[in-house]
């Protein structure tokens, strides 16, 4: 008897389907588990794990590639530095900005907490803007702050 692994996990249902019907198309085995527990009571979706699609353990390779090649498992780059750049002059502060890299519109803005406001936060109880601000392209990925 073939034992069933673990492949990959999902919060919710329908994006494990979609990623079981891309397996099954390209001739894998599949199976989901704990998909009716977080369907009928979808908070213990984290607790136990989300849903998980098992494949057969001599297709535990195949089926790996198949999803990276698919776009379900992505290499992390989770290790961006911000980088620092000046700002230009013919781009005021309150007008859309461009990447400095890519120039592509399609960026949004990070707040993230000082150290300042966490302990005010604490001491006070009360939560003050103050915040570092940098600037993420979602196009190229890079992420920024201005000098």
């Amino acid at each position: 008897m073939d034992n069933w692994v673990t492949v990959l996990t999902f919060t919710y249902p329908h994006e494990a389907h979609m990623a079981q019907g891309f397996l099954e198309s390209e001739g894998v085995e599949t199976m989901l588990k704990d998909e009716l527990t977080t369907q009928v009571y979808n908070f213990y979706s984290n607790a136990i794990g989300g849903v998980k699609i098992q494949t057969k353990e001599k297709d535990y390779d195949n089926a790996i590639a198949i999803l990276q090649r698919g776009g379900y498992i992505v290499e992390s780059g989770n290790n961006t530095k911000i980088e620092i750049v000046q700002r230009p002059n013919n781009n005021p502060p309150r007008r859309k900005k461009q990447c400095p890299f890519c120039q592509s519109e399609n960026i949004g803005k990070n707040k993230n907490a000082d150290i300042i406001t966490i302990i005010v936060y604490f001491i006070l109880g009360a939560l003050f803007p103050i915040f570092r601000i940098s600037y993420r392209c979602f196009d190229c990925g890079k992420e920024w702050k201005y000098k």
